[in-house]
Order: C-alpha cells, then structure tokens, then sequence
C-alpha cells in the first residue's frame, strides 16, 4: 500500500456496481424469467432475448418500480421520464451487438442522477457518504464462460443467453473512496439495503459485478472489470493502487487502460485500451418510447422501503445494545424481523439480542445456515419466553443457549414444553463419588486455586447431560459440599478453608 502521509499517492476510487435484480418475475423487456439460473443453457430466451429481426422490447412494470425505489434509497431523485439508448459493441454474449442501456450523452435519461448515499462503515464504526453519480436500468447481456485457464488461456467461448436481458441496474459513483475497505464497506451496505427492499437476492451467483476505477497521484484512472464478490473489491483496489504506486515512485507513468481481475492469482491484468464513450456510437432506442414516471410508480416504489439496514441497526442500537451485535442482527434479513418482533414480548431487550444476534445466529452457522429464511427460525413468542424464563430464573442461560437454541433449530415448530430440559437434580452421594473421581481439582481448590472449581462444576454438568443446570446454584452446591468434606477428599489435615 502507498504511503498515506504522501498525499500525491493518496488513491481516488469511484466504482460501477452493477446489480440484477434477481427477484424481479421477469426479465427487463420480455416475459422470461429473471431468475434464469434454474434452466439448462438457452432455454430461458425467446425471440426479444435473442434479438431476432423484428422482435419489439416492451419495458416491464416491476423492474421500473424496484429501479425507482433503489434511486429511493440512494439518496437521489428520479428523473420524470427515463430515455432508453444503445450501446453498441460487438461481443458474443450479446446477440444484438448492441446492449439497451441509458446514456445521457446520446439524448438518454438515466432512472436518477446526482445523489448522496449514507453507509455504515464498520472497520470504523462511522457513517459515511458517498456521491452517486448516477444509475441506470439496462438489461444484462448472455454469460460467457471459459475453459481451465479463464479468460486469458481459454481456447473456446461458452455462451448461455438465459442471462441476456435480466434487469440490470448500474450504479455509478463518483471518486470519493479512499481505501479498499471503504469500498468494500459501501458495496456491502449498499447490496444490504437492496436485499432489505426486496428487489434482489446478492447470495446467487453472478447477482452483482464491480468495475473499480483507481487512480493514484492524480494520474491516470485504470478501470478494474470481472470483481464478483465483496472480499475482491477490497483485494482487487489493493493490488492495483500498490501496482500504479510502484510504477510513479520507480519514475513510470500510469497508462489508461482496461484490466481484468484474475481472482485466483490475485492481480490484475491488462484486458484492453480503455474506450471512449464515442466508440459505443450510443444513441436512442427507436424501438422505445420515453417511460414517465408516474405517480402510481413512485407510491409503489416507496413502499420497499418501509425498512432499511439503518432503520434496524439504530432501532437496536437504541434500546442499548452492543452495536456489534447490533450490526450482526442487521447483517440478516430474516434475523432483524426476529428480532424486531420478539422486543415487544421480552423483558430484557439486552438479552434478546443476544440470543438472536449471537447464540441463535451462532448455531445456525454451526449448522452452515448464515443466511436463513423465516421458516427455519423460532416464533417472536418462542424467544421472548426464553428471554423471559430467564430473567425471572425459571431457566438458566447457559441452558437456553446450550440446549434449547439447538433443539429449537432442529425443528423451529417444536414447542417449548418440548425442548426444554428437565431440571437437573444431583444427590449428595452422586457428588461426593464425582469429586472423588477428581480428587486432585478439589485438594488444588483447597489450596486456593479458584479456577479448578470452575473445572468440577463443568465435570458435574457433562455427567448430568442435557439436563437444565444453573452453573451458579451448583457452583454453591459443589463448594458447600467439598467445605463440609474437605478431610475426606484431601489426606493433608494442614490443607485449611481458602
């Protein structure tokens, strides 16, 4: 990385983020499925996706709502009527040969221009603010696939056209990144907040590509394509500032180009010039109309955004709870509504989190589950009487998190009578026969090593199994008990109460 106190090599980073919105039921301009993902290769097309000689796209209602809703939520306004232009370019996943987007410099009009999006950073815990310059709705082109080699050692191209016209948003923003963990910040946020409005799922394959343009020391900006996952915005942005450092601080020039990012080697490398807008010989879409933006779209459009990741993490966050576990809650959908549902029956909003946001969370993963869906979660009802039995000590935590969590997992419809342990019970003579057993932790616990009765109260609840266990009330238990008996476990008469 250069070095930040030299401000002529502090990078500028702005970034196009494009993203499907996968949960669209059709495609941007025909009635095939936006989710293509299902279907053998070409099978999901018809004559619009292929571009057939005659075919007339048709601009589909929910990809224009879900579009107005994300200008919405990215801070920007948008535009009365939206203008369809073509891109032209020659490639084999693009029937065409033409791409349909929105240029404004060809007599377009993008969905929105010139806003201001707010993300939490959470390297640093602070809200932060992009500029967006603008976004598009355009349609996504066919999938191009390689052989062992990728693109650069490939000898054949593979090409699928269910992809071909997917609704595609392309969010442009303006330079004002400054380190790869920015930006890694902003596109995760910003794919949370779409994922929070219902227009797109960022888990499935190929849901989202990040082009990066970097420059460093105000040189020339390099554009950085094929970024498919947010780890490698953050490792792609990394490479190449270290890369254009070394070439200035070595005496180079940085030349303006198009690199491709080689995720398994980790670099980039160079893919082509750089092109300039006039190549794309763009101009509007005879074939569409203007599209206003109606009042009616704009009610509809609205109504995704009744929740946002802020909305969460500030709500939770407000009732007091740690904001790392705030922040965990948020980071899931499904775990937020959980969790927003269940504080109204709880007593203790602290501890509700923590079952959610930590002990239920953590078991889920445990399970390879990071990302559930409702049904697979306990009822608000369920975890506010945990929250509750607890408080008012008809069940010990440990036993919640331990036993029940797991078991309500394994069968979310479960009921509670059903999954909770009985109460443990242990006799004297039992105890005495465990501290027996371990009669070394006993004689180091009466030589005033408090942790070895930590160690026995552990031995005495693995021996109790699944059963419901206040560590606090047995640690009382164990230690009255070796007190009272200390001469029977320990043969040193010297050894003396701690």
């Amino acid at each position: 990385m250069p070095d930040r106190g030299r401000k002529d090599l502090d990078p500028m980073i702005g970034l196009e983020i494009h993203v499907q919105l996968t949960n669209s039921p059709t495609k941007l301009f025909c009635q095939c499925k936006a989710e293509y993902r299902q279907y053998p290769p070409n099978t999901n097309i018809c004559p619009v996706c292929l571009g057939m000689p005659g075919a007339l796209p048709v601009v589909q209602l929910v990809p224009l709502i879900y579009a107005v809703a994300a200008s919405y939520a990215l801070g920007c306004k948008p535009n009365p009527m939206i203008i369809f232009t073509r891109k032209h370019y020659y490639y084999p996943d693009l029937p065409k040969n033409y791409q349909i987007t929105e240029f404004e410099g060809a007599h377009g009009a993008p969905v929105c221009k010139d806003g201001v999006f707010r993300y939490l950073d959470p390297n640093t815990w602070e809200w932060k603010s992009v500029r967006i310059r603008r976004i598009n709705l355009e349609e996504d082109p066919g999938r191009s696939t390689y052989d062992k080699g990728g693109i650069t050692r490939s000898p054949f191209v593979h090409v699928d056209y269910n992809r071909s016209g997917v609704p595609l948003l392309e969010i442009v923003t303006e330079p004002d990144l400054r380190s790869p963990r920015e930006a890694r910040a902003l596109v995760e946020y910003l794919l949370l907040t779409l994922e929070y409005m219902g227009v797109m799922n960022p888990r499935l394959e190929g849901a989202f590509r990040v082009d990066s343009n970097i420059s460093v020391g105000g040189g020339e900006r390099v554009e950085v394509k094929n970024i498919g996952s947010t780890l490698d915005v953050e490792k792609a942005i990394r490479y190449e500032i270290l890369r254009q450092s070394k070439i200035i601080e070595t005496g180079g020039v940085v030349t303006r180009e198009t690199r491709h990012w080689d995720g398994v080697k980790g670099i980039t490398v160079p893919l082509r010039h750089k092109e300039e807008e006039e190549e794309y010989l763009y101009f509007p879409d005879p074939d569409l109309p203007p599209v206003p933006i109606t009042p009616r779209i704009k009610r509809q459009a609205a109504e995704l955004l009744r929740l946002t990741p802020a909305d969460v993490y500030r709500k939770i966050t407000g009732y007091g709870v740690k904001r790392e576990i705030a922040w965990s809650i948020t980071l899931v959908p499904a775990l937020a509504k959980l969790y927003l549902r269940t504080v109204s029956l709880a007593k203790d909003k602290i501890l509700a989190a923590k079952l959610v946001g930590v002990d239920l969370k953590g078991e889920l993963k445990e399970k390879g589950i990071e990302h559930p869906s409702e049904n697979l979660l306990p009822k608000p009802e369920t975890i506010a009487r945990l929250v509750n039995m607890v408080i008012d000590k008809e069940l010990p935590y440990d036993t919640v998190k331990g036993i029940v969590i797991p078991r309500i997992l394994d069968n979310p419809n479960s009921t509670l009578d059903q999954v909770i342990p009985k109460k443990a019970s242990i006799s004297e003579d039992l105890l005495i026969k465990i501290l027996k057993e371990n009669r070394r932790a006993v004689c180091d616990y009466l030589q005033g090593k408090k942790k070895a009765l930590n160690y026995l109260v552990g031995v005495v609840i693995r021996t109790l199994g699944k059963v419901a266990v206040d560590p606090r009330e047995l640690r009382n238990i164990i230690e009255k008990t070796i007190l009272d008996n200390k001469e029977y476990f320990c043969e040193n008469n010297s050894v003396t109460k701690p």
